[in-house]
């Protein structure tokens, strides 16, 4: 049976433009074999504020997709029917979904919220409360470095490595 599946020829992977489980991450496009050097930071904004005990599960969840969700909304607009969402682990292969994912755990703690719980934050300047994803979205679009505050119980650099690759792609791959 596997030995009569079609497959393409050539030395790359084809890339399906219109899949929602797998895309082709934007990591290296634009990418020069010079770095840019480094530069000042001026004017910039805290997008999260986290007390102790973050972990990858909420920085990158690997659980259900909620309906009202940034990923949601992608999947939504590319004609998938909301039971068709499945989970962000299964679509772990689609940086678009993946980055609507990022701090998206229905269980996280963001300071700025006074207590609230969910994937949420305060835009500065504008104080308008929006999901992590779309507030990233207005930073980057308005040329605005941000960074997180993360407090930690113990040193966990596992997390940290991981939770620099997600903000680095949500914020500046676009």
């Amino acid at each position: 049976m596997w030995n009569n599946l079609s497959v393409p020829s050539g030395t790359l992977y084809a890339w399906d433009p219109t899949s929602t489980y797998i895309h082709e991450p934007p990591y290296f496009k634009n990418m020069t074999m010079s770095p840019p050097g480094s530069h000042g930071v001026k004017d910039a904004f805290c997008l999260l504020n986290f007390g102790d005990s973050i972990t990858t599960d909420h920085i990158s969840p690997a659980g259900s997709i909620h309906k009202d969700s940034p990923a949601a909304r992608y999947l939504i607009e590319r004609g998938v029917d909301r039971r068709d969402f499945n989970s962000y682990g299964s679509r772990r292969g689609n940086d678009e979904v993946m980055a609507r994912g990022t701090f998206a755990n229905i269980r996280i703690v963001n300071k700025f919220l006074n207590g609230e719980v969910g994937p949420k934050t305060i835009h500065i300047p504008s104080g308008e409360k929006l999901s992590v994803f779309d507030a990233a979205q207005v930073i980057f679009l308005n040329h605005v470095i941000c960074w997180c505050i993360i407090q930690c119980f113990y040193f966990a650099s596992d997390i940290l490595h991981f939770l620099r690759n997600c903000v680095f792609y949500l914020i500046c791959c676009w």
